[in-house]
């Protein structure tokens, strides 16, 4: 396996994982009400969608005589994941009615963490 497509596998493994607890997140937190359940979800989804967007832009290069295609690649995903992310939330706070701050940010949280994590993990598996 190449290093790119290695690569690659990360990354669609870790925005799987972000889907799938994007669509799980409501599910548990349904008990609580279902106002927590929607706010949980439109937080990983303004997670998800930037991050997708971000991973379709950075990863579209390989290899050394594609290196300032790569840098710009990296800048410009980075820039619009920013502005999407902050399109989604303003959305979100202007249609989204009535709301669970907290369930919305505690979702956009935890699917962001997975980003942290998978680094971590991926690299536990590689030692054994």
């Amino acid at each position: 396996m190449t290093a790119r497509s290695s690569h690659r596998l990360v990354v669609v493994r870790l925005l799987r994982t972000q889907l799938t607890i994007t669509l799980l997140l409501p599910l548990v937190l349904l008990p609580f009400g279902t106002i927590a359940a929607v706010s949980a979800a439109a937080g990983g989804i303004a997670c998800l969608v930037p991050n997708a967007y971000f991973a379709s832009r950075a990863f579209r290069y390989s290899g050394a005589r594609s290196a300032m295609l790569i840098l710009n690649s990296f800048y410009s995903g980075q820039a619009m994941k920013l502005l999407l992310t902050a399109l989604i939330f303003t959305l979100i706070f202007n249609y989204l009615k009535p709301l669970n701050a907290g369930a919305l940010f505690g979702g956009f949280v935890l699917v962001q963490s997975v980003i942290w994590i998978t680094p971590w993990l991926v690299g536990r598996q590689t030692e054994f």
